[in-house]
């Protein structure tokens, strides 16, 4: 049996311009405080901003996940909001669930794939709901065996631990897993250092890793896995 491990941002799903995918996520928290205000808008769109990148920063230097509770907590005190309720979850969420899109050939592939192999995703993320959810949209979520988040394990991509536990719940050995991602240092070197083949979702914007094998899209991903498996 093999097993095969997919990142999600911008290997499953692509994101719309960032400036666009947090400014919705402010305005729908706001909106669940009653505020419609364009000029509170804009000036707590700059705190998200540099308050996103300054927990973004933290994320990538620990390898430590940090929840979007806790984020949103830091946020909601600017507000002058001291509880974060399920509404401020699911406005934090939005974005996800609304702006983003589905690579192309994302269903048809992994639909294909499901039927002949074991599916994981295996996601950087501070709020586990939000994959789940945004797999479940489109129909895919019957198809991975297993759904593992940095917000469940507490730990981010590339450290071990999150990728042996989705091996672990899977039941597979390393060396019979494949992982499927875009990002060298997360993905590729990661998955490397555990003991799995790699595949890599090219992107024009980074340092070419040392994957096992390179796709464009994921209708490559059935045929390249004929040759490297």
């Amino acid at each position: 049996m093999l097993y095969l491990l997919f990142d999600f941002w911008r290997t499953i799903i692509d994101p719309p311009d960032l400036d666009l995918y947090y400014r919705y996520r402010v305005r729908n928290i706001l909106k669940v405080e009653g505020i419609e205000d364009p000029g509170v808008e804009e000036r707590a769109f700059n705190f998200y901003r540099r308050l996103f990148n300054a927990f973004d920063n933290r994320r990538r230097t620990s390898c430590i996940e940090i929840p979007a509770t806790l984020e949103l907590e830091s946020f909601l005190s600017f507000l002058d909001v001291e509880n974060v309720e399920d509404e401020h979850l699911k406005a934090y969420a939005s974005p996800m669930l609304d702006l983003t899109t589905l690579k192309p050939g994302a269903k048809e592939t992994l639909d294909k794939l499901s039927s002949k192999y074991e599916l994981a995703v295996v996601s950087n993320t501070p709020y586990h709901d939000m994959v789940v959810e945004r797999l479940r949209k489109d129909g895919l979520l019957d198809l991975f065996q297993v759904i593992v988040s940095s917000h469940m394990v507490g730990v981010r991509k590339p450290a071990r631990e999150i990728f042996m536990r989705a091996l672990e719940v899977m039941g597979a050995r390393p060396e019979e897993a494949v992982m499927i991602g875009d990002s060298p240092y997360e993905d590729i070197e990661g998955a490397k250092k555990v003991g799995m083949r790699t595949i890599w979702v090219i992107r024009e914007d980074v340092q070419r890793p040392e994957a096992d094998g390179m796709i464009k899209s994921l209708r490559e991903l059935p045929n390249l896995l004929k040759v490297i498996v």
